[in-house]
């Protein structure tokens, strides 16, 4: 018997600071260039601008990974694109800019998938959604969100494709269960509850979302249940080969990591076929 495909994302594309120290500066066209050289997937998170364009980058200040300490939804994307995006990775990188969500579309090979983290709340959703339409590409995206009311938004807007709930999971040592977080309401506030599997699935079906992108510790009960309801299964970030491979055997769909290599060579070593 043959084993299931599996999926390998990027997370970021490639260039995470610690885990891929000679890799390009993540959410730049560098970075995802690279991710689609090792695997056929990468991820994203976008921001609205000042001037409503929609902008990849992991946070809502640039500090972490521009020269300059702005809030990025107060500023026009011709300012934000101005920024060296690069140079915090190394000095090879010196210059790299942020990229539009429309240049990274542009750039993906036609037989690769993005992932995009709406990252900015509903308002966010529209604007993207209607690049990703115009951009021809649309099969090939999937949304993801922690907030439910934006991953729904993203549902409304593109019924076709895989929406996913972005949830954390911890466990709850003194009752013996699991706790489980995302977030929802104005200010997207994070809510944690007890978790009730029973729930959570009513939840995402609720919705009509696709499926659930969840933190590697998870109920694996979880995973068998969304294989029963049909729905996708994605964790992140899993940067041990070894957890990867574990979590395939669980059940799941789709690996995101920050090591796309080790963790490809690992599940086809294992016998896993990657689409």
């Amino acid at each position: 018997m043959s084993k299931p495909s599996v999926q390998v994302v990027a997370h970021r594309g490639m260039g995470q600071r610690f885990i891929q120290p000679d890799a390009p500066p993540e959410n730049t066209l560098p970075a995802f260039a690279a991710g689609w050289k090792i695997t056929k997937a990468c991820e994203l998170d976008v921001h609205l601008t000042k001037d409503g364009q929609v902008i990849v980058i992991h946070d809502d200040t640039t500090d972490r990974t521009t020269n300059a300490s702005w809030i990025v939804r107060d500023r026009f994307s011709a300012e934000l694109r101005s920024l060296d995006a690069g140079r915090w990775k190394s000095q090879i990188w010196a210059g790299t800019r942020l990229p539009l969500i429309e240049d990274v579309l542009d750039s993906m090979p036609d037989d690769c998938e993005l992932f995009i983290e709406l990252k900015d709340g509903p308002q966010v959703v529209p604007p993207t959604a209607e690049i990703v339409r115009q951009s021809g590409k649309a099969a090939r995206v999937v949304f993801i969100s922690f907030d439910i009311d934006t991953i729904a938004l993203a549902k409304q807007e593109m019924p076709d494709n895989d929406c996913l709930l972005i949830v954390v999971f911890e466990a709850d040592y003194d009752r013996g269960g699991w706790n489980v977080s995302y977030d929802e309401g104005p200010g997207f506030r994070t809510v944690t509850k007890a978790y009730v599997e029973d729930d959570l699935v009513a939840l995402v079906k609720q919705y009509g979302l696709t499926g659930i992108d969840t933190s590697f510790a998870v109920p694996p009960s979880l995973i068998t249940r969304l294989a029963t309801e049909k729905l996708r299964s994605v964790v992140w970030t899993v940067d041990d080969p070894s957890i990867a491979l574990d979590m395939v055997h669980l059940g799941v769909n789709t690996i995101t990591t920050d090591r796309p290599g080790p963790v490809r060579d690992t599940l086809i070593a294992a016998g896993y076929e990657l689409r």
